[in-house]
């Protein structure tokens, strides 16, 4: 399978929300588990833990637990991403180091050829309540976002989103003007 280079996999990403019931054989999950684990972690705490979903009865309930999880009744996998908040040193800084490895997760099935969906869960009290009690979580443990996994049954695409409008040059209020530079 020839895999697309990180800046196509980057600009192709999409939010899927239609996969196939194919399932995602263990060396693919292992593959993303490693991709969520080399995302950054602040101050090197290393709070992330994750939960593997592959269960069909668990998989169809994800969509009760969370208002948008329901492509997760046709999906193989997700991956409940949490934080170990009992973890020493302990960092404030947790929620972006699961959403870093949340990203990283999403691009790594984008580079493998599945599709994902991220489903937020922090810090939203009511989803986290229902997500620790659903997983029998402890209560240092987090619950921050789902991501479902899957062979997706929607193209990727590249849709050019940035908008100069929304970047500013060296402070607040000064529109962007890239510099042209000689070539090389």
């Amino acid at each position: 399978m020839d895999t697309p280079d990180a800046l196509d996999t980057i600009l192709t990403r999409r939010s899927i929300r239609k996969f196939s019931p194919r399932p995602v054989n263990s060396d693919l999950q292992k593959t993303l588990l490693r991709a969520a684990f080399a995302a950054p972690s602040a101050e090197d705490a290393q709070t992330k833990r994750i939960i593997v979903v592959t269960d069909r009865d668990t998989l169809d309930s994800l969509a009760v637990l969370h208002p948008s999880a329901g492509p997760a009744r046709e999906a193989p996998l997700a991956f409940l991403i949490c934080c170990d908040t009992s973890v020493t040193p302990q960092t404030i800084f947790w929620p972006q180091d699961c959403a870093a490895a949340t990203q990283n997760v999403m691009l790594a099935a984008r580079a493998l050829g599945l599709g994902s969906l991220w489903c937020g869960i922090h810090p939203e009290d009511t989803r986290e309540q229902a997500f620790m009690a659903a997983f029998d979580l402890p209560g240092m443990v987090r619950p921050v976002s789902l991501v479902i996994i899957g062979y997706p049954l929607q193209d990727f695409f590249d849709e050019e989103r940035w908008e100069p409008k929304f970047v500013c040059q060296n402070r607040w209020g000064h529109p962007f003007e890239p510099v042209s530079l000689p070539a090389d």
